[in-house]
């Protein structure tokens, strides 16, 4: 039983490092759409961002890694998501879901 709380505390603690990492990516193409050579850039990160987040998914699969493991993974990358987009919206209406 411990063996699998730990499991997946440590799924959505290498959920939110994957989330973390795919965000400054897709930060890194938004900032490079301001400079020469936009669309190769920002189709370069794109690339990288799915390179990302398919490789964690098949790593996890080679694991061996559960469905409570995959969820709670994509928990710490949704929760990660959600603090970024409230960091991020200086507006009056907060829709962190959108």
């Amino acid at each position: 039983m411990t063996t699998d709380v730990q499991t997946l505390i440590g799924a959505g603690f290498a959920g939110a490092a994957i989330g973390a990492l795919y965000l400054g990516l897709l930060w890194m193409s938004v900032q490079a759409l301001k400079g020469s050579r936009a669309a190769m850039a920002f189709i370069a990160l794109a690339v990288a961002r799915a390179a990302l987040v398919l490789g964690a998914l098949a790593g996890a699969l080679a694991l061996g890694a559960g469905a409570g493991a995959l969820l709670a993974g994509l928990a710490g990358f949704i929760v990660i998501r959600i603090l970024a987009t409230r960091r991020a919206n200086t507006g009056e209406e907060r829709q962190t879901w959108r």
